[in-house]
């Protein structure tokens, strides 16, 4: 920064001396507004402009702090200079945790504690605590899938809380809540019949509106809001499909159709064009579903009689219908999760002689790929009832997450599959851009997010990886935490904020 300064002017003398001071004062204390406020921040897109990231980091690299904290898969939230965190274990269930951290020094400064009112089985992959918080600048809400929603004031203060009945769910739950003007909004849908919208005053936790859902099974997306023109929309990818409602009443705009039972991903939006895609049923990501690949491969793992077939005898453990090749065999996911091999052979087994051939194997992949297909889809706004009659600018069928969100930057979309495969995309017309392996095998669970011109990729099995924004893949680092990673990372002041499976950690190099 120039300045001029002239001896004996007591003005410029002043001016010069205040400017000294700003520049002395710490970055953190300069920041205002700092928020990462919900999962994947400012309505769940996972950006931060402008802001310069620490291409290296770990355990011992860039470390501004490290707090150990328990269990939990809920992301990091951020207002100003507090963090804030859920936690819960799925073997003690009963213990639901909300944590509040000083964000310059990882202080814990308070700990909350109330008790589950349902008891669940969680997947391998979730947790009682899977939900982000929603922070504005007096409160926090916090949701529990196994309790109801919770709200704190910063302090730590009990300002009011909503039990609401656990919606049936054979993985638990995992949406996350989002606010709008005076209210809080979540999903809750379940598999029995109860899926409904439901709307919160943010000050008092009385219902603003509700808005049934009998179409919709369970699911785990997080809903945005779309704003176009003098339009906002509450946008909610669930099981089958993508619906647009008014969030001041929740009355239906338009909905689009061709979507999986399975949603966990949630919306973007960028370049005037809204985006949501889901993989099939199972996982897969692709249409093109090599199933003659599939075959040969359990062939090689289990047929031990050499005879080209699987008899019942040689469904052992690990036998599954392959989902996801890409992960390794004892990765959860890796195959239909059947536990039951009897009713796994009752599947495939269609002349009944509890034997599986490869005729029988390669009908009843097709009859599964067909059940279900991966999608991912971009829609003009405007829409009204069907948008796939009117407003479908192009859908595509290739590299759609299973559980990551798509990221939307710089005109470019990218999708991170398990396996560690990046597809990234030509926003406007869903041309593809390039496909190809980032290095970092495993699962993806985090969803990615952008600081300016650069993407963070967590994986589960704790590889963080950095990419260049860029026409062509360009790694620029990545970082073994050696330690799982389920949260999605937050960023802010140029400081990345990630959760592991045991503790949060702040990186910078400033």
């Amino acid at each position: 920064m120039r300045f001029t300064y002239r001896r004996n002017s007591t003005t410029n003398a002043f001016i010069c001396t205040a400017v000294i001071l700003l520049l002395n004062v710490p970055a953190v204390a300069r920041q205002e507004n700092i928020n990462w406020n919900q999962f994947r921040g400012p309505n769940g897109q996972g950006l931060a402009q402008q802001d310069a990231i620490p291409l290296e980091f770990g355990p011992a690299s860039n470390v501004l702090w490290r707090t150990p904290v328990p269990q939990g898969h809920s992301s990091p939230v951020i207002w100003n200079n507090r963090i804030f965190i859920t936690a819960g274990s799925r073997q003690n269930q009963e213990e639901l945790l909300t944590l509040a951290i000083d964000r310059q020094n990882g202080r814990i400064l308070w700990t909350k504690t109330i008790h589950a009112n349902t008891k669940l089985s969680f997947h391998p992959l979730n947790n009682p605590a899977s939900s982000t918080p929603a922070a504005d600048d007096k409160h926090i809400y916090v949701y529990f899938g196994t309790y109801g929603i919770i709200c704190y004031d910063h302090a730590g203060n009990h300002i009011w809380q909503r039990e609401i009945e656990t919606p049936k769910s054979k993985y638990g739950m995992a949406t996350s809540p989002i606010l709008y003007r005076d209210k809080l909004i979540i999903v809750l849908d379940g598999d029995d019949g109860s899926s409904q919208l439901l709307a919160l005053n943010r000050q008092t936790g009385q219902t603003a509106w509700r808005k049934p859902r009998p179409l919709f099974k369970a699911g785990w997306s997080t809903p945005i809001i779309w704003r176009h023109e003098q339009t906002d929309e509450l946008v909610v990818l669930g099981s089958k499909r993508l619906t647009a409602y008014n969030p001041e009443n929740g009355e239906e705009i338009w909905w689009l159709g061709g979507f999986s039972q399975e949603t966990v991903g949630i919306p973007v939006t960028g370049n005037g064009l809204l985006f949501a895609g889901a993989a099939a049923l199972g996982g897969r990501g692709d249409d093109n579903f090599d199933a003659a690949a599939t075959w040969k491969t359990t062939l090689q793992r289990f047929d031990r009689n050499q005879d080209n077939r699987i008899q019942r005898s040689e469904m052992t453990k690990g036998f599954a219908l392959i989902q996801r090749p890409e992960l390794e065999k004892d990765n959860p996911g890796y195959g239909l999760p059947i536990a039951d091999m009897d009713v796994l052979l009752g599947i495939f087994d269609r002349d009944k002689n509890k034997i599986i051939t490869e005729n029988e194997w390669m009908l009843t992949t097709a009859a599964f790929t067909e059940n279900s297909r991966p999608t991912l889809v971009a829609i003009r706004p405007g829409a009204e009832d069907d948008a796939r009659k009117s407003h479908l600018e192009w859908e595509v069928g290739s590299g759609i997450p299973e559980t990551s969100s798509l990221l939307h930057t710089h005109g470019k979309l990218y999708l991170i599959r398990d396996g560690g495969l990046l597809t990234c995309l030509h926003a406007e017309t869903g041309r593809q851009i390039f496909k190809d392996r980032i290095g970092a095998t495993g699962q993806y669970i985090a969803s990615p997010v952008a600081a300016d011109d650069k993407i963070i990729l967590a994986s589960t099995k704790g590889v963080v990886t950095v990419i260049q924004v860029d026409d062509n893949l360009k790694i620029l680092a990545a970082n073994d935490l050696k330690e799982k990673i389920f949260a999605t990372p937050a960023v802010a002041a140029g400081t990345i904020y990630l959760r592991t499976a045991d503790n949060l950690y702040a990186f910078t190099d400033r």
